[in-house]
């Protein structure tokens, strides 16, 4: 595996959509013939690349799916046992960007990304309304 990524300069996002896709077995040492959209140039938002992690086996494939097949991915464990660091190294190798939000109990689901509302007939329904400085900007695209 590769341990120095190509990067663009500070500020810049040098791609919208993914552009290139990565073999699994080749990336990841896992024995799967999946192949995952990734982007050929790393942003600012792009995690750290860190050349010692050890990958889980079934959580990986797990999360590269979700990459691949545009689906979200729920991690679930105990505090401390590497749920978002996994998700940040499968990042890393994909050059997708990433960013991590650490939240508590005073920030809910709704401070993130808005609620949903319904429009009136022959309107989009079911759309996320943003509420106020709160709301989060992710860093992916689509």
């Amino acid at each position: 595996m590769p341990s120095v990524q190509p990067t663009a300069p500070p500020g810049a996002f040098p791609l919208e959509q993914p552009d290139i896709t990565i073999s699994v077995r080749q990336t990841f040492g896992i024995n799967s013939d999946l192949q995952v959209p990734a982007f050929s140039q790393a942003s600012e938002h792009v995690p750290d690349f860190d050349d010692a992690y050890r990958f889980d086996h079934d959580t990986t494939l797990a999360i590269l799916a979700g990459f691949a097949f545009n689906r979200r991915v729920m991690i679930c464990g105990y505090h401390g046992t590497g749920k978002s660091t996994h998700v940040e190294q499968v990042a890393a190798r994909l050059n997708w960007p990433c960013i991590r939000v650490n939240l508590d109990s005073h920030i809910s689901r709704i401070d993130l990304v808005g609620k949903d509302a319904n429009r009136a007939a022959g309107k989009q329904a079911d759309h996320r309304v943003p509420r106020g400085s709160a709301a989060l900007g992710a860093a992916a695209p689509g």
